[in-house]
């Protein structure tokens, strides 16, 4: 590989006995003692030791805390969400799949809950995501073919209808994504 520096230690122990041949850990020297932010290797006979066909494979694991550390501290380095979709019920979120699917193609950062969890939890997640808006989608709503637009910051809200909903909301963060562009 070129640009990235490695050393080949033939002594390197993972702690798992099923490792075959290349095991592997990407460190970090900012971390102190605990540095392995990502390790992993060959299983080659793992499958086959715990009944299964006799199939190699590969795996790792990501500390993901570890990951997050060593992030730059910039906070222009967070991008939090333009909008969280709090779907309450299965076809709504159905329906909030399509609908996260079309505003992810256009650029626009959106989140969804997807444990189904209460609209107060929801509304809880998208203040902790630092989402600007949340669209709240009930089933009745989705009967009535609309959605309740909340601003977050201005706790105001809005409803919307489902048919012009994509052309709505793109015109609300067109200047954000537009400078994402950039």
């Amino acid at each position: 590989m070129t640009g990235l520096t490695y050393i080949i230690n033939p002594r390197m122990v993972r702690g798992l006995d099923y490792y075959t041949r290349t095991a592997f850990e990407v460190v970090s020297y900012q971390l102190g003692s605990q540095n392995a932010v990502t390790g992993g290797g060959r299983y080659d006979n793992l499958f086959q030791e715990i009944g299964g066909l006799d199939v190699p494979g590969i795996g790792f694991a990501i500390g993901m805390e570890r990951l997050v550390s060593l992030l730059p501290k910039e906070k222009g380095f967070i991008q939090y969400p333009h909008l969280f979709i709090a779907a309450l019920g299965g076809e709504t979120l159905r329906e909030a799949y399509r609908i996260i699917n079309q505003l992810h193609l256009e650029g626009i950062r959106v989140e969804l809950d997807y444990e189904g969890k209460s609209l107060k939890s929801q509304m809880r997640r998208a203040d902790k995501l630092k989402a600007r808006y949340v669209l709240i989608l009930g089933e009745e709503e989705l009967k009535r073919g609309r959605a309740v637009l909340r601003n977050m910051e201005t706790k105001s809200q809005e409803e919307i209808p489902l048919s012009n909903l994509l052309n709505i909301l793109k015109e609300k963060f067109r200047h954000e994504v537009e400078g994402a562009k950039d």
